[in-house]
């Protein structure tokens, strides 16, 4: 039987100084030909925010000193019109539980802005603090599901922030039984209608399964896979 095989190279790029140190943890986006990078952890949390031009192959460290995000690690980065939304990644305590991990940068004015809400608010209507989720972009809306907090453990919480309004809504499977489950370091893209899950980990466990949520039928559906393999 022939094999499916493919071919494909990585080419490093040369960067001149600045650049951003060593890291791990951190979050990317990509907006109007520019890569954003926030935070992560080398020695100690990091909380620098930098951008890279594609088309000059350079870096610039941007100013966050003003309304922008603390040290965060294993956040997330989603980009919608000119705006990236940062969401998750502190340092968990009882500060962090009592406020929405939420901030704003918009592009062409250069300003963050935080969402801020009450304790009462953030548990009714709201994710609280957690790291390790994905976060997606579907039409008007960005989608984050898992993570886990330092104190309750891993969620299969699954929320929809409206860019439209600025409202939180928790997204309802149409079928409870059916879904990943509680995960965290998982990695989640859309393609069409559909956000494709997979991996993570359930405590120490890693898991190497495949979801789809339909965002048309809202409903959950394992894929089943067959192996690539790659020649150099």
């Amino acid at each position: 039987m022939k094999r499916n095989t493919a071919k494909y190279l990585w080419k490093p790029i040369p960067q001149s100084k600045p650049f951003p140190c060593d890291r791990f943890k951190h979050a990317c986006s990509i907006c109007r030909g520019f890569v954003y990078l926030y935070g992560g952890r080398c020695n100690s949390s990091l909380s620098d925010f930098w951008r890279y031009s594609i088309a000059s192959n350079k870096w610039e460290q941007l100013d966050c000193s003003k309304d922008g995000p603390e040290e965060l690690e294993e956040h997330s980065m989603v980009a919608y019109q000119g705006i990236l939304y940062i969401f998750g990644g502190m340092v968990d305590s009882a500060f962090t539980q009592a406020k929405i991990p939420l901030w704003m940068y918009d592009i062409d004015s250069l300003r963050w802005t935080e969402c801020r809400h009450t304790a009462v608010e953030i548990e009714s209507i709201a994710p609280a603090n957690r790291k390790g989720h994905s976060a997606v972009v579907y039409n008007s809306i960005m989608y984050i599901y898992g993570g886990y907090f330092d104190i309750k453990g891993i969620s299969q919480e699954f929320w929809a922030l409206h860019f439209d309004t600025g409202k939180w809504s928790k997204v309802s499977p149409l079928s409870c039984d059916a879904g990943p489950g509680p995960r965290h370091g998982h990695s989640a893209v859309v393609y069409g209608t559909g956000m494709y899950l997979f991996g993570g980990l359930r405590g120490l466990s890693e898991q190497r399964d495949l979801w789809k949520w339909d965002f048309t039928s809202c409903k959950w559906s394992t894929i089943r896979t067959r192996c690539c393999h790659l020649i150099a």
